[in-house]
């Protein structure tokens, strides 16, 4: 059982905390990117990793920034395929008219009325721990310098 028919399976709570997004976002991403596929293959050709497998890796990886080592560990899929599989498919929905993001002028022109929602993070600087007091003890007195004092 490959990771999309697992998330197929969960309820629309878990789903959504898996792959970030609702079951009818999944489904309009995962119809986008069947159109692209069968116009892609409707030559013939290798059919490669499944559409739906294809988003549920990228939106893995979207989601939870894994590494495609750990990645490849858990599907059984090599690090390269897994590249291929998220860049295509932030090729297809980025180029899609369904997924595209509108011009930040059009998006804020004065007057309109905007649905959406800022939320700012405030994170403080946090001081660099170094030691201050004793440092002679941690100290062996070697330098990492090599090369050699010339004098002229």
């Amino acid at each position: 059982m490959n990771a999309y028919e697992k998330i197929e399976k969960l309820e629309d709570g878990g789903f959504k905390l898996t792959t970030g997004v609702t079951r009818k976002v999944f489904q309009e991403m995962l119809e986008v990117l069947r159109r692209k596929y069968t116009e892609e293959h409707s030559k013939g050709g290798r059919p490669g990793l499944p559409v739906g497998l294809r988003l549920t890796l990228a939106l893995e990886y979207w989601r939870e920034y894994r590494s495609f080592r750990h990645m490849e560990n858990d599907h059984q899929i090599s690090k390269s395929k897994i590249n291929e599989t998220v860049l295509w498919v932030e090729d297809t929905l980025g180029n899609s008219e369904e997924f595209k993001l509108k011009d930040l002028k059009e998006r804020f022109k004065p007057g309109l009325e905007n649905e959406i929602e800022a939320i700012l993070i405030d994170v403080e600087e946090q001081p660099i721990e170094r030691p201050k007091y004793n440092q002679k003890d941690a100290y062996s007195g070697k330098k990492n310098d090599t090369r050699q004092n010339i004098k002229s």
